[in-house]
Parts: C-alpha cells; structure tokens; sequence
C-alpha cells in the first residue's frame, strides 16, 4: 500500500467517523429536546454566535406557572459534547432570571440564556 493510498484510506476513516458520530450527538439531543417538550408550556432555546468559539446551547423548560420545570446545556466544540442540566435554574420564575448572575464570567452563555429568555409567542 503506498502513501496516497494509506492517505486516503484514513480520510475516508476519519469522515465515516465524524458521519457516525455526529449522528450519535445529534440523537442524544433529539431524545433530551423531545423530553423536555413532552410536558412543557413553553419552550425557550438559545445559542451563542462565535465563528471560531465553543457554542453554547441553552434550553428551557417551562410549566403553566412560568417557572423553569426542566432544562439543557451543551456547549463545546466536540462531537462529544452532552446535553447536561442547569439545576440552579429549576423552579426559578422565567421573568427573574439573570444572565449576568447566573453566569458571571462566562459571557458565551449569558447570550446563550438571554436568547433562550426572548419569548417568541
């Protein structure tokens, strides 16, 4: 086998990989998104911008009170990236959330959870 063929052989292994993987992440979000919306009066999502920064993507749950039932976090550059929870967020009145407070030094996803905050209805 010589190089070119060597060459080509791991980038055609190396895209099947990011083909499979990608799928894999966008599964586990799909199954989270879907969970959440099940029993959810409001949906709100937000992402940051960033050509070259980590995304962070933000997604709150709301019940028929306003207040935050459930939520997701991604962020990261990855395939490997999980959606994980916002905790402190839960059974916190929509209208009181604080970006800036919530997230103190991390302004990615305070612009994040300020998008998810802008109510669209």
């Amino acid at each position: 086998m010589n190089t070119t063929t060597a060459l080509l052989t791991l980038a055609i292994a190396a895209w099947l990989a990011q083909i499979v993987l990608g799928y894999w992440q966008i599964s586990r979000f799909n199954r989270a998104y879907t969970a959440l919306a099940r029993d959810s009066a409001y949906l709100g999502v937000g992402r940051s911008n960033g050509r070259f920064t980590p995304k962070v993507l933000i997604i709150l749950a709301l019940d028929s009170e306003q207040r935050v039932r459930d939520s997701i976090l991604m962020q990261g550059l990855t395939i490997f990236a999980a959606p994980q929870k916002l905790t402190q967020l839960h059974g916190m009145k929509f209208s009181d959330i604080d970006p800036a407070a919530v997230f103190p030094r991390q302004p990615r996803h305070q612009q994040a959870l300020a998008s998810a905050l802008t109510r669209k209805d």
